[in-house]
């Protein structure tokens, strides 16, 4: 363990409190109703720091403990993670049932095909890598790049059909999508230069970032959402034809 400075000690604590603020307000303005598993995610975030945190300053933890917990809280992030996803896809088409069926279908292969995967690369891994750490993390990695397309899929999907950049559903894309991104990008520069090298400061560019995430998460809280507006002339590019027309082929 490296020692912890002030900055370490204030990007760990300072994004977990600042969840648990957004989990109060999300249970206070019924947002549980329409993102429960982002509820979960947020309140399990922060539940899991604190017991990280403490096992971290306990001399009688070992470093085994500290990394198996981790490594354990780790997955159930990634679940929630994925759950989190449908559920935004769920928001955005609400109206179209047919584009969320299709969401749902692909999001549930693409489970599927990523826990395959993870059992298939830790049963081929070496006796001493510990039996957690090579199938989560490369799950791990898989569910960053879903939520980096899924933040770019979302705002060209906005800005293609005009829908509101408002709504508190991408709100939380863009800061899993930017946490997600980065979270690719440092973990690609460890294999590069090593695990050890410039290990601590790559730690501080993830946690100042999903800092920058959860403080996205509050503003799209606090900022009133805009009222949508109707449509007197259809574009060519009409949403409504497009799921009528994905409706169709649900059904063949």
């Amino acid at each position: 363990m490296y020692p912890h400075s002030f900055w370490w000690h204030y990007l760990w604590i300072a994004p977990h409190v600042f969840q648990l603020v957004i989990a109060v307000m999300m249970i206070r303005r019924r947002l549980f109703h329409e993102f429960p598993m982002f509820l979960a995610y947020t309140i399990f975030q922060s539940v899991q720091s604190a017991i990280l945190l403490v096992l971290d300053h306990s001399s009688a933890v070992s470093a085994t403990l500290y990394w198996n917990t981790n490594w354990a809280g780790l997955l159930v992030t990634i679940i929630l993670r994925f759950a989190v996803i449908q559920e935004i896809f769920t928001c955005v088409f609400r109206n179209y049932p047919a584009l969320t069926e299709l969401s749902r279908l692909l999001l549930r292969w693409t489970t599927g095909v990523l826990v395959l995967t993870a059992v298939a690369v830790t049963a081929a891994a070496p006796k001493e890598t510990p039996f957690l750490l090579s199938g989560v993390h490369l799950v791990n990695r898989a569910v960053g790049l879903v939520q980096s397309g899924l933040l770019v899929f979302l705002f060209l999907f906005c800005a293609y059909f005009r829908l509101s950049f408002r709504s508190y559903a991408y709100g939380i894309a863009m800061g899993l999508g930017i946490f997600a991104s980065v979270d690719l990008a440092t973990a690609a520069l460890r294999v590069w230069i090593g695990a050890a090298a410039g290990s601590y400061a790559l730690d501080f560019v993830t946690m100042a970032t999903y800092h920058c995430c959860v403080l996205i998460w509050l503003v799209y809280l606090l900022a009133p959402e805009t009222a949508a507006r109707p449509v007197q002339i259809l574009p060519d590019h009409n949403l409504e034809q497009w799921n009528t027309e994905m409706q169709r082929l649900l059904l063949r």
